[in-house]
């Protein structure tokens, strides 16, 4: 799993926003190093159509999404509690 999140988080209270970029073939993001709780998460190809964005599901604090499916990978955005 390759996630690289983007340098600044946006917070508001107790909630946190992560954006970033997952790579090509991901089909799982962690996020437990961002946030103790997700809330919502999205991840959607880059460039192009590709998989299925519709099958995102959240497990503890791991984004379960479909790949990509697309070279340039993937964009996460996902609000939780810090």
């Amino acid at each position: 799993m390759a996630f690289t999140s983007d340098n600044r988080p946006h917070t508001l209270g107790d909630l946190i926003v992560i954006t970033g970029t997952v790579a090509n073939g991901d089909t799982s993001t962690d996020l437990s190093d961002h946030m103790s709780e997700i809330l919502f998460a999205q991840v959607c190809a880059i460039k192009g159509s590709a998989g299925p964005n519709a099958t995102t599901s959240i497990n503890g604090t791991t984004v379960v999404h479909a790949d990509p499916g697309v070279a340039a990978g993937g964009k996460l955005f996902a609000i939780g509690k810090r």
